[in-house]
């Protein structure tokens, strides 16, 4: 039985923007799954974690605004 992950007890939240100088379609599910993998590989980084104060469990949620996909 594995051991579940700890209820977060602090929430931190950061809005960034992607902006594209030229005409183009995205494909925004791949882009959220790019993101999505570097993200993971942050939270392996020891110093982030580090900056974080955290010692049990780091966990980071790609949120897609309503409307954005394309």
């Amino acid at each position: 039985m594995s051991n579940p992950t700890p209820e977060a007890k602090r929430r931190y939240s950061f809005t960034f923007n992607i902006e594209c100088a030229s005409e183009g379609k995205a494909d925004l599910e791949r882009v959220e799954h790019l993101l999505d993998l570097h993200l993971q590989e942050l939270i392996m980084d020891d110093e982030f974690i580090s900056e974080l104060g955290e010692t049990q469990a780091v966990t980071i949620q790609i949120l897609t605004n309503p409307g954005q996909r394309g």
